[in-house]
Formats: structure tokens, sequence, C-alpha cells
């Protein structure tokens, strides 16, 4: 018999009711911060709404995961470990979690997921992580689906990856930027973000090769046409970015990605299939470029190559949205522009944005639309004057119809196919409620009572009350009646189906609760097994080296003590955060190569008519540029303030 592969659709939330709205679209798990130590820290959410999030989750088969992924202090460990208790009370599915200090400690038996500041980035770490105990990790965002599918049979590990939404240009938890230049760090949630600033690029000689651009901000990811491949490579848990995002945005793309997967579930019902319950229906039409989004990218190149020049976005780092035409004539603060497609419907509030011949990017709110006399054409009178040259590209920013639809509670709606069996005897009634979907999950009620022969037939008014279930997450798509000449009181008929759906859910948070049990408890015992059990070949198995520098994030004793159990037998220095050691230090780690973006690849053998090597400027900071070709991968150092002698 063949096991069927679930393939999950994983949302992000900023809080519960980002949570609830993520369900609604379609989701199988939700992410969400904990109350602290999230690599989000703007976006915490408090155990009594994460308890109400897993509670309503768990009506649909769905899970929630809660990132406790900073790195923590030898104080906040403790406190992070009571904090992981709280959240297994409160029902959360698994733990995304960064320290390896916290594998140490006295945790409860649920499932753990390697956050994307794990770090990684070979098998031998997927390997380490699934013999510490790991279910989940997630992939690097820099790994294309050739590099997914060339460890997917070598871990037993469920592979998630992200497949929308912003993407990190430094290699996932290898980026110390923001720590090194203003003390925020991004493995304490706190990333300034200093990849979406502009900078100049200098060379040697102080010569100016780009001056006042985005060179470090990489467009926004979409794999929408590579997510089958995705499938066939590996992937089971597709994760939606955007946990400092707004609900139109999550909503919108959720019920995309939902609709794209369920084409593919449903084609290939024979191996794959959907881990949750529900069908999920909309108001709208998902447009995934409406809501937040740069430009796109598939980012689908193997390591080792270089990832495309127009992989970012030198002229802003903000939202465009969607291309929606080009400028005829510019007149003040009215545009008269052709749009790219009849489907495109403009409104009164929408905001519009375009590059201007000095390449910034301004922006106005549409005040009146109105047809030009020309088919397609419109003009558009603007909240400010946009001097903007014929066949400029305009683009939407804010599509002020389609969001305001996105904030409406009924935009979507997720209901779970129940069948309702009543039957009637003269002195007992019986009504079942069964799971369409998860036959196994049934409940019946026997209630003993009097009835008498039925004046008239009253199964319509019976099913009807049947039908009513509108404050639960059941919809009736099957009802059998047998009153068998009975009257039955549609009041009685009421209360039994109010019984039937409270311990139905009942059943299914029981049955989410076990689910966890059975995944977490072996993994936990796996866990402490390996701990327990010495091996003096672990570093090597793993790929770790001997002496590990600050960016193997050690920020406590127990991370220390960890990886004196791998083997690891040299020095191990303290995390960036802790100690800031003396002398240069590398801030980021990334695919994209500033040389191969001035068009100077080293493997086209063109060379550079400047002097090397390259800075990154930015007011008083000053990044110099390394390029390690061989293994096509740039790294930005801080070096020591220069002192004149």
């Amino acid at each position: 018999m063949t096991t069927l592969r679930d393939i999950e659709l994983l949302a992000p939330a900023s809080s519960l009711e980002g949570g609830l709205v993520a369900l609604s679209a379609g989701a199988d798990a939700v992410y969400v911060g904990a109350p602290q130590y999230g690599a989000r820290s703007a976006v915490g959410v408090s155990l009594e709404d994460i308890r109400q999030l897993c509670d309503a989750a768990h009506s649909y088969a769905a899970r929630v995961y809660v990132a406790l992924n900073t790195i923590l202090t030898d104080s906040q460990l403790t406190h992070a470990v009571e904090m992981a208790h709280q959240l297994y009370e409160a029902g959360a599915d698994a733990l995304i979690i960064q320290d390896l200090g916290l594998l140490t400690q006295e945790l409860p038996p649920i499932p753990l997921h390697a956050s994307t500041q794990c770090h990684n980035h070979s098998l031998e770490q997927l390997q380490m992580l699934s013999d510490l105990g790991f279910e989940q990790a997630v992939l690097p965002r820099e790994w294309s689906c050739q590099d997914i599918a060339a460890v997917r049979d070598k871990t037993p590990l469920r592979l998630e990856a992200f497949v929308h939404g912003a993407l990190c240009v430094s290699y996932s938890g290898r980026c110390f930027i923001s720590e090194a230049l203003s003390q925020r760090s991004a493995n304490r949630g706190q990333c300034a973000q200093y990849c979406r600033m502009t900078y100049d690029l200098v060379d040697a000689q102080g010569q100016k090769l780009r001056q006042g651009e985005h060179l470090l901000s990489l467009k926004d990811l979409n794999r929408t046409e590579i997510i089958e491949e995705m499938i066939d490579a590996g992937v089971s848990s597709f994760k939606v970015e955007g946990r400092l995002k707004a609900i139109p945005y999550v909503r919108n793309v959720i019920a995309h990605y939902r609709q794209l997967l369920d084409e593919i579930l449903t084609r290939r019902s024979g191996e794959l299939r959907r881990p949750s319950w529900g069908v999920a229906e909309y108001t709208f039409t998902p447009q995934p470029e409406a809501t937040f989004a740069r430009p796109f990218t598939s980012y689908n190149t193997p390591l080792g190559s270089p990832i495309p020049t127009d992989s970012i976005t030198p002229f802003s780092s903000k939202s465009l949205g969607q291309p929606i035409g080009t400028v005829i004539q510019s007149r003040g603060k009215e545009l008269e522009i052709a749009l790219l497609s009849d489907d495109i419907m403009l409104a009164n509030g929408d905001g519009v944005v375009a590059y201007a011949i000095d390449k910034k990017l301004i922006g106005a709110q549409i005040n009146q639309v109105t047809p030009a006399r020309r088919a397609g054409h419109y003009r558009l009178r603007l909240s400010q004057v946009l001097e903007l040259p014929q066949g400029t590209m305009l683009w939407r920013n804010l599509n002020h119809l389609l969001e305001a639809q996105l904030l409406r509670p009924d935009a979507s709606t997720r209901t779970i196919p129940v069948s309702l069996h009543l039957e009637s005897m003269p002195d007992r009634l019986t009504l079942q409620m069964q799971l369409a979907e998860a036959a196994e999950l049934s409940v019946t009620r026997s209630r003993s009572v009097t009835l008498e022969p039925a004046q008239r037939d009253n199964t319509a008014h019976v099913e009807r009350t049947l039908r009513k279930l509108g404050d639960t997450p059941y919809k009736a798509t099957e009802v059998t009646i047998n009153l068998d000449g009975l009257f039955v009181p549609p009041s009685l008929v009421a209360e039994l189906r109010r019984e039937l759906a409270e311990e139905l859910q009942r059943q299914c948070l029981a049955l989410a609760r076990q689910r966890r049990e059975d995944i977490g408890k072996p993994l936990q015992q796996k866990r402490i097994d390996r701990l327990h059990t010495p091996d003096p070949t672990a570093r090597q198995r793993y790929g770790l080296p001997d002496t590990l520098d600050f960016t193997y994030n050690v920020a406590n004793e127990s991370a220390r003590q960890l990886y004196r159990q791998l083997s690891v037998s040299g020095s191990i220095a303290p995390a960036l955060e802790v100690e800031r050691p003396e002398g240069s230090i590398p801030v980021m780690f990334t695919r994209h190569c500033l040389l191969h973006q001035l068009g100077y690849c080293t493997r086209t053998g063109r060379k550079p008519p400047f002097a090397l090597p390259l800075y990154l400027v930015r007011g008083r900071d000053r990044l110099r540029v390394a390029n390690d070709c061989r293994h096509c991968m740039m790294t930005l150092w801080l070096d020591p303030p220069q002192t004149n002698l």
C-alpha cells in the first residue's frame, strides 16, 4: 500500500486575528512568534492568543508552530525553557528554534523545527539536526530545486522551504551586519534591514562606481511557476514569509498558493495529500502581485553558479505591486496611460508609483479615473504632480478595492464537510455526525424520548435545523433523515446537533494532541540517546570545524557544552552579541556578487577597470567586499577604524 505524502501550506501570522485569517484562506499550518524570543520581536503573540489559535487550527487538523528562534543568553535560557512548557500546554504543535543550547534542557515532548537561522546549509548539518531529534528543517532560501533534490533521500527530516515573500540577501543565519553596525541583532529579532538601505560602491582608490543605490536589496520570492518541481525535489512544507505583513497580504497570498497546491494534489491524489481538512471559499480572485510585492524572482539558480544580475532592485526597496500600464502623456497632476490588459480595473483611492528620470521612485494616489477617447486608455487625476516621460511603466502598489475586499471577515471562509444521519423510534432519537475527510471521527448521541405520530411530516423543518451549523467549522454536505412517521421536535434536534458538534471538536483537539505526542516523544528520546552516547567521530560526520568562530552563534554555556558533546575540542568563540572579537569581522555572507553585478565575473575572464577591493559606503559605515569566486560567494567585512599616526 502506497503511503501518501503530506504537502503542507505554511502561513505567517502576526496575531491571533492573522492566524485565523490564514486558516480561513486554507493554510495547513500557521507559524507565530512566542511572547518572547522570536526572530521578529515586534510580533510576539500572547500565550492566551496562541491557545485560542491552536484550538481553532486543530478543528481543521491544521497545526501551529511557534517561533522561539533567537539565540539566548544563560540568563534567558531558563525562561525560554519555561516558555516552551507553557507553549506545550497551550497546544502548540512544534517549536521553531535556533539556539542549540535548548537541546540540553528539559524540554517537553514537543516536535522541534530547525529555524532557517540555524544555517541549514549542508547535508551534514541536516544529518546532525536529524540525529538531535528535529522533525523538520527550514531549508536556506538560496537553495534551488536542484540543491534540494540532492539531499531529498538522504535525511528523514521533513523539508520546509520558502515559496513566497521577502528574501534575505545573506545566507540564512549568517548575517551580522545589523548587530555590527547598530547593535540590533537579527539573531535576536531586531534586524535593522541594512540590506534594504542605499549605498555607494567605491573602489580601492575612492572612485564611485555606483551612488545611492539599493545594492543589497533582493527582489521578492515567488515560486508559483516551480512549485510542482519543488514537490518533486522533496519539499513537504511550503512556507510563505510575512509575519510583519498585514492581513490582506496573508489572505491573498495563502489563497493563491492554496489553489495552486489543490490542483496538484487533486491531480496526484495517489501519491500526495493535504494534511488538514476543510474547503476554503473566496469572494476575491487571488493576485499575489496586488498586495505588498517587490518585483518577483524564483531564485532558482543552483549553488555555485552566479545568481542573475537582475535579482536585486537597485533603485528602490519598496513595494511596486502590479504593473498596470505605460504613460502616454503627463500634465501636472494628470496622467494619460495605456493599460497593459483589459482586465485591469482602476479605482479612486488606488496608489500608483513609477521611476522618474533620475531613477527615484515617486508615487501618488488616484483621485479620479476617467476613460480616454482611445480604448484601453485612461486619464488619472492624481493627488500630486508626477513628472513622467512617455513610455514610463506605471505600477499600482495599492489596489484600493481589493484591499477593502480582503479586509472583510467573509473574504475567505473555510468549512469542514460532515454527514448527518437522524434515526427516530417511538422511544428514542439517535443522531450521528461524521467528518467526510476523516471517517474515523464520528460521534453518535441517543436520547430517550416519547415520540408521537406526526399529524404532518416535518422532515424539511428537521433538515433545516440539522444544517444550521453556522457557529461551528462544519457544513452539512450529506443529511439523511428517517422519522418513521413520528413527530420530532426541532428544538430537540438542535440540542443534539450542538452536543455532537462540540464533541466532534473535542475529538479533533484530542487527536491533535495525540498526534503531537506520537511525533514528539520518539524524537525527544532520540535526542536524549544521542546526547548521552559519546561519539568521537561526530564532528567530522557533521562537517563541524574543530574551532568555532562567532558565526556559530554560541551565546550560552549549554550551547557550548552541546558542541563539546559533538566532539568539537578546540576553542568556541562566543556569539557576536556576547563578545565582539578584535580586528576585521565578516558581517555578511551572500550569493549576491557586486563584481558580477558590475559585469566583471571572474568566470568571464574580463578584468575590471577599477582597483580592488571594492567597498560599500553608507555615511560613516564602510564595508569591504571580498569575493570567493571558486564557491561563488561574496563576504562583506567590517574593518576596524583606521587611526591617523
